[in-house]
């Protein structure tokens, strides 16, 4: 039933994670014989390992589904008393479990905490049969801070405390040499994002699948003798905005962005078919300043054949005319072969869907303007504003117009 544990030190207090294999019993969670059986067995488990701590975390699979407390006057010598086990947020469909954006595997500081050791190989694509009333999630709350679950590459579930996964992810997903307002902005869409996907009960990722996250350790090595004054200024740039949230109509929003745009921003029915009032085209005049700015890229025409499915040679007929309102391109023509803006740029991999083309003897070359889907706020644009004059709250309100900041 209980497969592994470890006890880690969280703001000076002692918490237990215990790591249930996936078991019908669960499935009975909410029947009074069977949770007191865990209950029973929970609590000769603790004793055991001479568990001092008030606070046990209950892991099956990736996911939280409970903590129990413990009595404030517990003593380690007699039988421990659980006093409740509390759920929360609803288990979320295995095939919709990850969405979104990029980074790579970390290296968390929390094994310097861990008083034993922990082999958790978990696969999330595996959940036990629960009954449907029992409650799952990934984060909880102790002494007023949330804690988050964050998956990294190599399988490895890490818990971490929300702010301290904020100044990761803003680390990691935007140059620390950035205005302080700019990173600011950032870590207000980071948190909103972090905490839509814990209200949706998506597990967070280090990687592309929701947002990059760097631990220290990975910091260090990047920013070398730059560490410690980057390392306060994200910190900074974070705390000062710690709990700020974007919402509209009183719900966190998609807080989504990008590197660059091409001068505008784009408007998400274009790349996603789903439209918000918040993510719509505005002007992002500084983006000209990103090095990721425009980008030149030569592709033969037998590659583009290959890639494309269809003889392409220099007599074809590309037509770029159908673009969205912020001069992106929509639709392109190869041909009469017609292929949305958003498949072009993934199957040859540009930078975003604002391109030219021109052709010469042996192929195409494509100049590409920013660098990503181009919706919500663009980073380099952000930083242009930032420079300017403009403080973090009025970057967000200009990215997403209509936006409350909470």
């Amino acid at each position: 039933m209980i497969n592994n544990y470890a006890i880690k030190n969280i703001n000076g207090k002692e918490v237990l994670y215990l790591y249930f294999d996936f078991n019908y019993e669960f499935a009975f969670l909410n029947f009074n014989k069977k949770k007191q059986r865990i209950k029973n067995i929970i609590k000769k488990y603790a004793k055991d390992i001479a568990f001092k701590g008030t606070t046990i975390v209950l892991v099956c699979g990736s996911l939280i589904f409970g903590t129990i407390d413990l009595e404030k006057d517990y003593n380690p010598v007699l039988d421990h008393h659980v006093i409740s086990i509390t759920n929360n947020l609803k288990l979320k469909d295995k095939e919709t479990d990850l969405v979104y954006n990029d980074t790579e595997i970390i290296n968390n500081n929390v094994n310097d905490d861990v008083k034993y050791s922990v082999n958790n190989n978990v696969n999330t694509n595996e959940y036990s049969e629960l009954n449907d009333s029992t409650i799952i999630t990934n984060n909880i709350e102790i002494d007023n801070n949330t804690y988050v679950n964050v998956k990294r590459r190599n399988g490895e579930i890490i818990t971490i405390e929300l702010e301290e996964y904020i100044q990761g992810v803003v680390a990691a997903e935007m140059p620390a040499a950035f205005n302080i307002e700019a990173l600011k902005a950032q870590a207000v869409i980071a948190r909103t994002y972090a905490l839509k996907s814990i209200q949706n009960n998506k597990l967070l990722t280090d990687n592309e699948a929701t947002q990059s996250y760097k631990d220290n350790s990975e910091l260090q090595s990047i920013w070398g003798s730059n560490y410690d004054m980057y390392l306060n200024k994200i910190k900074d740039a974070v705390n000062s905005t710690k709990g700020l949230t974007l919402t509209y109509n009183g719900n966190y929003i998609e807080a989504v962005y990008h590197s660059t745009s091409n001068g505008l921003t784009e408007d998400s029915s274009y790349v996603w078919g789903n439209y918000y009032p918040y993510l719509v085209s505005v002007e992002s005049k500084y983006d000209y300043l990103s090095p990721s700015f425009e980008v030149k890229k030569e592709i033969t025409y037998l590659e583009l054949s290959n890639k494309l499915g269809f003889n392409i040679n220099q007599d074809s007929i590309f037509d770029l005319s159908d673009k969205t309102s912020s001069n992106r391109i929509n639709t392109i023509s190869i041909d009469n072969h017609i292929f949305k803006g958003t498949d072009f740029r993934n199957i040859l991999g540009l930078r975003s869907t604002s391109f030219d083309i021109v052709k010469n003897d042996t192929g195409i070359i494509i100049t590409t303007k920013g660098y990503g889907h181009g919706v919500g706020m663009s980073q380099y644009g952000a930083n242009g504003y930032a420079n300017n004059g403009y403080t973090f709250n009025q970057i967000l309100l200009h990215y997403y117009p209509g936006v409350n900041i909470n």
